[in-house]
C-alpha cells in the first residue's frame, strides 16, 4: 500500500527553520504560497535544530528518505490526538540538535544557562558556539495509513511536550536545555 502525504505551506514555513540549507525549489514554494524574503530568512534564522544540507535540503526530501528505509514505520496508527509521532534513527549524522543534556555542557555553557518562557512554558536555555551532532530526527502527521498531512519534523531526539503554567514539568526537562542566540 502507497503512503500519500500532504504538505501544507503552514507546515513546511515552520518547518523551515530546521533546514541548514533549504533548496531553491523549497523556497519557491513557500514564496508561491504567499510567504515574503523577509519571512523566509527570519524563519531559518530562527535557533535551534537543523539538518545538514548533505542530508536534505527540504521536509520533502526528508520523509522520502525515511520512507525509503523505514516504510513500515508509515503503518502506525495515530495517537488519540490523530497524530502519529515517529522517531528514527539514521546510520550517520543528519543535523544538529537544539536541545541538549546538561551532562554535555562545558563550564562556561553551564555559566550562560537562564530560564526563559517559549511561548507559555518555562525551559531553561544556554548559550555555546559548539554544535550537537545528531542522526536521529523526528516526523509528526497527521491522519492514518495510506493519507497523512505532514505537521512537522525535526533533527534530534524525540522530547516530551513542554508544561504549561500550573502543570508539572516532566523530568526530561530538568536535564535538558535548549540552545539560545548567542547574546
Amino acid at each position: 500500500m502507497d503512503v500519500e502525504i500532504t504538505y501544507p505551506s503552514w507546515a513546511l514555513f515552520h518547518a523551515l527553520s530546521h533546514f541548514e540549507s533549504p533548496s531553491e525549489r523549497y523556497r519557491d514554494e513557500l514564496l508561491r504560497a504567499g510567504y515574503t524574503d523577509a519571512q523566509l530568512e527570519a524563519q531559518m534564522a530562527v535557533v535551534g535544530s537543523k539538518f545538514d544540507r548533505s542530508f536534505a535540503c527540504s521536509p520533502q526530501e526528508v520523509v522520502d528518505r525515511l520512507r525509503e528505509r523505514f516504510s513500515e514505520a508509515f503503518r502506525t496508527a495515530p495517537d488519540s490526538d490523530g497524530r502519529v509521532r515517529l522517531s528514527f534513527v539514521w546510520p550517520t549524522r543528519v543535523g544538529t540538535a537544539g536541545v541538549v543534556e546538561e551532562s554535555l555542557l562545558n563550564d562556561e555553557e553551564r555559566l550562560s544557562i537562564r530560564s526563559e518562557r517559549r511561548g507559555a512554558s518555562p525551559v531553561r536555555t544556554f548559550r555555546t558556539e559548539r554544535s550537537f551532532p545528531t542522526d536521529e530526527c523526528q516526523l509528526i502527521l497527521e491522519g492514518s495509513t495510506p493519507a497523512f498531512t505532514f505537521i512537522s519534523l525535526f533533527a534530534g531526539e524525540a522530547a516530551p511536550k513542554l508544561s504549561r503554567p500550573g502543570e508539572t514539568p516532566d523530568p526530561y526537562w530538568q536535564t535538558h536545555l535548549f540552545i539560545r542566540d548567542n547574546d
